[in-house]
């Protein structure tokens, strides 16, 4: 799939455990303001490197690749607050991915030093209802897992 153009908050169709899901494509970073600092109106255009970023996103990023990775962040959230342990096979019903969210920034380390995603996959969660989460990738990498904040 090659996206040419899209909206902020239009949804997309990709493959996520198997099966084809629509997902909500938001963006978060210096796009979202107007020249004058404002922010844009709800469904403004998308620049080109936040479609360049989808687009290899949705084409190259398979969410089952990181069920280790989710199911060891599951597990850990777990550990602080129950005794539930949860196996890959309950990943698919552990997670709810929502939405994709693009942070294409000139701002993306904090002055503490830390990185923030430059698009991931953004949903809810049943180990962490309250701060959902956050799969988060920067210069075509896995950055990590996080909660929804990460990227907002």
């Amino acid at each position: 799939m090659i996206i040419q153009e899209i909206n902020n908050n239009e949804k997309i169709k990709i493959k996520l455990f198997g099966k084809e899901k629509e997902l909500r494509v938001f963006a978060t970073g210096d796009s979202k303001y107007d020249e004058n600092g404002n922010y844009k109106d709800y469904d403004y255009k998308l620049n080109d490197k936040e479609i360049e970023c989808l687009n290899w996103f949705v084409n190259n990023v398979n969410i089952e690749d990181y069920n280790d990775k989710i199911l060891e962040y599951c597990n850990r959230k777990y550990s602080m607050w129950s005794d539930i342990k949860i196996t890959e096979q309950d990943i698919e019903d552990e997670i709810n991915i929502y939405a994709i969210a693009i942070n294409v920034t000139e701002t993306w380390k904090s002055k503490d030093g830390f990185v923030y995603p430059e698009i991931s996959f953004y949903g809810s969660c049943n180990c962490d209802d309250e701060h959902g989460i956050c799969i988060g990738f920067r210069d075509k990498k896995f950055l990590g897992i996080n909660s929804q904040d990460w990227t907002l």
